[in-house]
């Protein structure tokens, strides 16, 4: 991966107009996250999802990621870069993990490698338990 490619992502993530800086664009929109509420009502709407859970299996086998009627699909986030061609282009792709640190590392990973339709869940798996519990 090139300095240069990494430099052009970065750009893409222009904070300048959010929030904190005074600006009426939230972080969040910026950097590609989806909220729990938010990601329900995709569900609810019957939206293609791609749930890419990036957590080891032995995490997700004692906390699963509860959907009913979307995809789901456990690679750890060591193994990703290798498992590419498991993953939709097509479709929107929702990454998941316990607190959304790897699944932002997860998001920056698949932006390079060419995916566009890529989201973090904030607050990760446990949060979004909770509210679906």
């Amino acid at each position: 991966m090139s300095v240069e490619l990494v430099k052009q992502y970065f750009q893409k993530m222009d904070l300048r107009n959010s929030v904190p800086c005074g600006g009426d664009v939230k972080i969040p929109a910026v950097v590609g996250f989806v909220f729990p509420e938010g990601l329900k009502e995709m569900i609810e709407k019957g939206e293609n999802l791609f749930i890419l859970d990036v957590r080891e299996e032995c995490e997700a086998e004692k906390m699963p990621f509860k959907a009913e009627g979307v995809e789901v699909k456990v690679i750890p986030i060591r193994e990703l870069m290798d498992r590419l061609n498991e993953i939709p282009k097509d479709r929107p792709v929702i990454t998941v993990c316990n607190f959304a640190i790897r699944a932002t590392m997860a998001k920056m990973a698949l932006d390079l490698a060419g995916f566009d339709n890529v989201k973090v869940l904030k607050g990760g798996v446990e949060q979004w338990n909770q509210l679906n519990a």
